[in-house]
């Protein structure tokens, strides 16, 4: 039974190896040649990151026959381990490292997702087709130069040192022996690819500066992220009847998001938020910002807003809306005050009735006494006469 039990293993691992090579080649023969080590079909980029008081190592997985990135994780923060990390160390060791600093929780979700966005945006397929004849030579050396900027405006940092090495690898192999698997998820690809966004964060060699409404959105963008260390992508709470337009918000007014969480990004940012409890629920409760206000061009509106703990929150909308606030404390107050109100007004109006009718009942005991007086006044008279 182990014999057959041990065989039925390696044919699971052949075939899950084959669907995974496939991915990376463009027909059977080269997955084939993979396989069998005739050829090599990817690139793993191994570059660590000092940047000012966090540490951390970013593994790009990228595929040298399709020319694309297959997987890339970013994983940064002030866990200890990251000092000992190097970058020529075999990839499995580092793997391994990464994966026990996701279990102790020692790196920044947030931050790391920034970075993993900024590396898909700067390596582009034709910046991977410049890229791919250094690294057969194994020159890793325009790594750094790519990517500096970028991650400094991804971050807001200030200061940035980068160590970069390049291995041949199967990209079928790393994935499929990945330490990290289940503990730490790979960045997905940005899904805004515009490339005003991209030209705009990405330098390049041979191209120009974008120019224009980009560049001037962009500037826009940067003076809200600049007193931020930290930056959420949510989603406006939209609210066509009761909402705020965009021309009647105000700075410091409290308006409404919530958390994408359909993809891996938005359930790391909902986790950091704490809108996920010990079940693994997520709360529909919407989040409270204070806005802080909005940068634009004719296709966009970039609303932002400060979150709590000092996060950035930001949305997009393809055109003005009215945007939802929060209710106001309680109406069921505002109608216990209206009421007593009115029962201080009807106390009031009934005390008035009661000095109205003490004040006539007064005048008519006067005129009584007045009425007696005459009468007693003239019988004495008469009295005397006779």
């Amino acid at each position: 039974m182990s014999e057959l039990s041990s065989k039925a293993d390696q044919l699971k691992r052949q075939a899950d190896l084959l669907g995974l090579t496939r991915e990376a080649v463009f027909t059977d023969e080269q997955a084939k040649e993979v396989l069998q080590g005739k050829i090599t079909d990817g690139y793993l980029v191994k570059v660590k990151i000092d940047l000012d008081s966090l540490n951390g190592m970013v593994l790009i997985l990228v595929s040298s026959i399709r020319k694309h990135i297959m997987e890339l994780y970013a994983v940064v923060g002030t866990s200890p381990t990251f000092r000992r990390i190097r970058t020529f160390a075999d990839h499995v060791q580092i793997s391994t490292d990464l994966g026990d600093i996701g279990k102790t929780g020692g790196y920044d979700p947030a931050i790391s997702e920034n970075i993993g966005r900024a590396v898909h945006r700067a390596f582009t397929k034709e910046k991977l087709e410049e890229l791919l004849p250094l690294w057969q030579k194994k020159d890793p050396s325009h790594i750094t130069e790519i990517l500096e900027n970028p991650l400094l405006l991804a971050t807001k940092g200030r200061n940035i040192k980068l160590q970069a090495e390049v291995d041949k690898i199967s990209t079928a192999k790393f994935r499929y022996e990945n330490p990290m698997k289940g503990v730490i998820l790979p960045i997905p690809k940005p899904e805004d690819e515009a490339s005003t966004a991209q030209d705009a964060s990405v330098p390049s060699i041979s191209t120009e500066p974008v120019k224009g409404e980009a560049s001037a959105l962009e500037r826009q963008i940067s003076q809200f992220r600049t007193a931020f260390p930290k930056e959420l992508n949510m989603k406006t709470v939209i609210s066509p009847i009761n909402g705020v337009e965009f021309d009647n918000l105000m700075e410091g007014m409290e308006i409404l998001f919530r958390v994408p969480t359909e993809t891996p990004e938005g359930l790391t940012n909902a986790q950091i938020l704490g809108l996920i409890d010990e079940e693994g629920k997520i709360k529909k409760e919407p989040v409270v910002g204070k806005f802080l206000g909005i940068a634009s061009n004719k296709t966009e509106y970039h609303i932002f807003a400060e979150g709590p703990n000092q996060y950035l929150f930001h949305s997009i909308e393809e055109h003005p809306v009215k945007v939802a606030i929060p209710k106001p404390a309680s109406i069921a107050g505002t109608g216990n005050k209206t009421g007593a109100a009115q029962t201080q007004k009807k106390k009031g109006g009934n005390a008035q009735q009661q000095d109205t009718k003490s004040s006539g009942a007064n005048l008519f005991m006067l005129m009584g006494a007045f009425i007696t007086i005459v009468l007693i006044g003239v019988l004495i008279f008469v009295m005397v006469i006779l």
